[in-house]
């Protein structure tokens, strides 16, 4: 999620259902070097395994579509408040997402499309991938927006919540 987190996903919305073991779930976010020491939180953002290394991880939401569990930094978790609130983004250092196991359809230029909007835009079977947030979006400029492209791609161009999406496998 990508970052296709509604209200509902982020746990702001009754009826959440989690993963049986929250805690294995989210390791398999991230590599076991990131997960292992990880702050584990689940969907209502209830911390279930306080971690050392600054890392916080997710698992997987069973009210998306697909496997989406999150690995974060704090500047990802800054990004994801504001995205829940529709308010503009304000971390100031680069951000880091792992989501090796792989994530929900979404639209590639509409953070909160909820239904399929065509193949050129409709991202679906998105396995490992990295997501990289930057403070200045100046610097996304001349970065493909394509995300059939084969490599990076930005995702949500032209928006606050625009960021960097990393495949780790071909597409």
């Amino acid at each position: 999620m990508k970052l296709r987190i509604a209200a509902a996903t982020l746990g702001l919305l009754p009826g959440i259902l989690m993963a049986q073991d929250p805690i294995e779930s989210a390791m398999t976010a991230a590599p076991a070097s990131i997960s292992h020491d990880a702050t584990v939180m689940d969907w209502e953002m209830t911390v279930v395994r306080e971690g050392t290394n600054g890392w916080t991880c997710l698992p997987d939401n069973a009210n998306t579509p697909g496997t989406d569990p999150w690995c974060i930094t704090e500047a990802w978790g800054n990004f994801l408040h504001a995205y829940m609130n529709k308010t503009d983004p304000t971390y100031d250092q680069i951000g880091f997402a792992y989501m090796m196991a792989g994530d929900t359809p979404v639209s590639n230029s509409d953070p909160y499309a909820t239904e399929a909007t065509g193949p050129e835009d409709w991202v679906t079977d998105l396995g490992a991938h990295i997501m990289m947030i930057i403070p200045d979006l100046s610097m996304l400029e001349g970065i493909s927006t394509d995300h059939l492209n084969g490599g990076p791609w930005i995702m949500w161009p032209e928006t606050p919540y625009a960021h960097i999406m990393i495949p780790l496998e071909s597409r």
